[in-house]
């Protein structure tokens, strides 16, 4: 395996379709409810305005974030999922069903979208930013600053590696040891879940997304959680 072959979408698409059937079940159990945690912040980032929205949920899964923003104070006319998996877009199409607002399912490589400038009044994303090399976060940051409305707002979490050396050591044994065989006990394959440790290593936080959003010219802040397992960069665009 080439170096960078981890970081293509076609490799990005197959594992996640590979995933799909047991993500959801394995992702809740391994990581204690940590997760869903993590993703209730993310979206309590994004302040309520009272008016109707759109929301744009990247690298949107199975629409795990869709129950913490039905359970937020956000007034959600319309929400437009965009994912590469189409395994895990089809799992969504059946989980909407759950959220009152219109859902809209996008089945797209956010690198190369064919999105409206300036049509979101939010965007959203939990743990999508690892599958990303730097170069394509730094295109993210650009898509993301096209696509939002002026004074629009986001927020991006993501599970991190934890500077502490003690915590470290342990947290990604676990990611890289444990999960996989969580994995291999619900799927009967652990390599697919052992990528998941091996984009968090390499991801690190995102800390450094951070930093191209605020190159990017948007308001950006930067926040760990958890002693630095999971981190979270929201903000949003500035007025014209």
């Amino acid at each position: 395996m080439q170096k960078e072959s981890i970081y293509n979408p076609e490799f990005v698409s197959k594992l996640f379709d590979s995933m799909s059937s047991t993500y959801g079940l394995t992702n809740y159990i391994s990581s204690f409810g940590f997760t869903e945690r993590w993703r209730k912040a993310c979206i309590n980032k994004i302040k309520p305005t009272g008016k109707p929205v759109v929301i744009y949920d990247l690298m949107s899964g199975m629409g795990e974030l869709w129950p913490s923003i039905k359970h937020s104070k956000l007034n959600v006319h319309e929400i437009n999922a965009v994912d590469i998996s189409p395994n895990m877009n089809s799992i969504a199409c059946k989980n909407k069903k759950s959220v009152s607002a219109q859902i809209n399912i996008l089945e797209q490589d956010i690198l190369k979208n064919d999105i409206e400038s300036n049509s979101a009044d939010h965007v959203v994303s939990s743990f999508g930013l690892k599958t990303f090399n730097t170069k394509q976060l730094t295109e993210l940051a650009h898509e993301l600053n096209k696509i939002l409305k002026p004074e629009g707002s986001y927020s991006f979490v993501e599970i991190s590696v934890p500077n502490n050396s003690f915590l470290k050591f342990f947290y990604m044994f676990y990611l890289t040891k444990i999960i996989p065989v969580v994995g291999y006990l619900f799927q009967g394959n652990s390599q697919d879940y052992k990528m998941l440790g091996t984009y968090t290593s390499k991801f690190g936080n995102s800390k450094n997304f951070h930093s191209m959003l605020l190159n990017e010219g948007l308001e950006s802040h930067y926040e760990e959680l958890f002693f630095g397992c999971g981190s979270i960069t929201w903000g949003k665009k500035k007025k014209n």
